[in-house]
């Protein structure tokens, strides 16, 4: 009997059964820094504007529908994978791409919005590249400039991979806002970010602060299906996140979600 109750519980712990438990969960965050007094999101009404909003409003859905009493921390991109390949977090909403690297590191579930990449910068830098270049600034232009990026990210990995040949200083820092900063004070030229995600944050700048530079891209790794992260050793949580995820589509209740952060479809 004893043994039994054993095997039991193993289960239990390895396929992450869910309702009335609680889930840690990531929550992507684009400040400069996170006080360890900030680390747990506010209960309710997300307060957070834009892709964080909307990730959080999400995440606090899914957590609902699945009966699960979700813990909302907020987290840096670099932290989220390897937090939830060690089980520190449940679920990871960090906008992260489905790649196969990822894919031998953890779970992904359906796709909750679709993603592509571009490059910023301040309107003076924009006019200063453009009089130097022959031809439209792009990605595929790039030469011998500074470009900040988010450590860790695919735009990251992309711009290591043509450094060397095309002379560029890749700048990897911690969150967008800290990208954006570096364009601010002219440590960076351009900064390669994901499209909503930008388009999100300088949204919230003055006028004019900001343009984007090129048209967005979604190859080369640059784009694609967003997806949450889940461990992958937890396939019940995986399932019931999905089946929540297609409940939501079916019901309107994405779209109503979507709505409230973006003027635009996030398909």
């Amino acid at each position: 009997m004893r043994s039994c109750l054993i095997l039991f519980g193993l289960l239990i712990a390895l396929t992450g059964v869910v309702h009335g438990g609680e889930l840690q969960v990531a929550l992507g965050v684009q400040e400069m820094k996170i006080p360890p007094s900030s680390r747990e999101a506010g209960k309710g009404v997300p307060r957070s504007a834009g892709l964080a909003g909307f990730n959080e409003a999400l995440a606090r859905e899914i957590c609902r529908r699945i009966s699960a009493r979700c813990v909302m921390l907020n987290s840096t991109f670099g932290e989220i994978l390897p937090g939830v390949e060690g089980g520190r977090f449940d679920l990871g909403f960090g906008n992260f791409l489905r790649t196969p690297e990822r894919e031998k590191r953890v779970a992904f579930s359906d796709a909750i919005w679709h993603s592509s990449s571009r490059l910023l910068a301040t309107p003076q830098a924009a006019a200063r590249m453009a009089s130097q270049a022959s031809g439209e600034v792009s990605l595929d232009s790039l030469q011998g400039v500074r470009v900040a990026v988010v450590d860790g990210t695919q735009q990251h990995a992309y711009l290591r991979s043509i450094a060397s040949e095309r002379r560029l200083t890749v700048i990897p820092l911690l969150t967008m806002a800290e990208a954006l900063l570096a364009l601010k004070e002219d440590k960076a030229d351009l900064a390669l970010l994901l499209t909503l995600a930008t388009y999100a944050m300088i949204s919230r700048e003055p006028p004019g602060r900001f343009e984007f530079v090129g048209p967005p891209v979604a190859d080369r790794g640059l784009g694609g299906t967003v997806h949450i992260a889940v461990p992958k050793q937890k396939e019940d949580i995986l399932s019931q996140v999905n089946q929540a995820i297609r409940a939501l589509r079916a019901d309107g209740s994405y779209q109503r979600i979507a709505r409230q952060f973006f003027p635009f479809s996030m398909d």
